[in-house]
């Protein structure tokens, strides 16, 4: 009697690197699209800009995980964009703040001391000052930027502002997906990196090449929560 072996489990959908720098020009409007982010991206030096740039992300996240063939949105929601994106700004701000708060602290001693002419002694501790500054600042920048995502994720699917310091419900998502997730991190400073080179389209084509990675990072980090078991 011959055993029939049972079938196989379905094999779980993995991470594509690739499909993130490639899914906005699937899109029919991509251009008008993209021109309008870039505009966009460019009024954010004004700060009201990354309002709608904020909110337009999020409505491209909830695409994505909602699987949506074309996920890239339609700029027909302004005022959507602008409230939600306001939120998403503001806690991208409050993450920001110890940060800030921290080079403060250490950078105005700094410059008193390096600016003293009476000593060298003084101007020798200023430097080393900057210097350990520096050496604390950087691990701490990097670890808000691994973080960030995570929790701007949490507020957009959720829709709450709160949830994004739900910090037992981000690491445990971190901890579940990390290898997606540092994928997507990865592709997101890849496509940042790769928006440098709009310098070379009359200088302004920065903010539209920079919007175009904005989206990449959107994709890639919606991506990993939709392949995600742990929410």
């Amino acid at each position: 009697m011959t055993v029939v072996p049972p079938p196989s489990p379905p094999s779980r959908p993995t991470f594509d690197f690739v499909r993130p720098f490639t899914f906005v020009f699937d899109d029919p409007r991509w251009i008008p699209k993209i021109l309008l982010g870039g505009l966009f991206t460019l009024a954010s030096v004004f700060i009201v800009g990354a309002f709608f740039v904020y909110g337009y992300l999020a409505r491209l996240v909830r695409n994505v995980i909602a699987g949506v063939p074309n996920p890239l949105p339609e700029w027909d929601e302004l005022g959507e964009y602008f409230g939600e994106g306001a939120k998403l700004f503001c806690v991208a701000l409050v993450y920001a703040i110890p940060i800030v708060l921290l080079i403060m602290l250490m950078v105005i001693p700094a410059a008193i001391l390096s600016n003293n002419d009476d000593s060298d002694l003084s101007r020798n501790l200023g430097g080393g000052v900057v210097t350990c500054m520096w050496c604390l600042v950087f691990p701490i920048s990097l670890a808000m930027a691994v973080w960030l995502p995570g929790a701007l994720l949490m507020a957009i699917v959720t829709g709450q502002f709160s949830a994004a310091f739900d910090y037992r419900r981000i690491a445990a998502f971190i901890r579940a997906n990390v290898g997606n997730y540092l994928l997507a991190f990865v592709v997101w400073l890849v496509a940042r990196f790769g928006a440098g080179f709009g310098f070379l389209l009359l200088c302004v084509g920065i903010f539209f090449t920079l919007f175009w990675a904005f989206c990449v990072a959107a994709y890639a980090f919606a991506q990993t929560y939709r392949l995600s078991t742990v929410k």
